[in-house]
């Protein structure tokens, strides 16, 4: 079982090298706590996100593009 909730990065070894994954990490916190609290970003991140998903399933099939 893995040790964190986090979906790592790809560049996760370059990044530990780097010494640069503490501030990964800060983001990757500061990102979560705006998407616990009633927020634009809140709002936005999640327009953006239902935004991709159609976009994938219109990759792979025909399907009305909602705006």
């Amino acid at each position: 079982m893995a040790r964190h909730d986090y979906d790592l990065p790809a560049d996760y070894e370059t990044r530990i090298a780097e010494g640069t994954m503490s501030d990964w990490y800060t983001q990757e916190r500061a990102k979560r706590q705006a998407l616990q609290q009633d927020t634009n970003f809140e709002r936005e991140f999640l327009g953006l996100r239902d935004s991709i998903e159609r976009l994938v399933a219109a990759a792979s099939e025909t399907v009305k593009i909602e705006r």
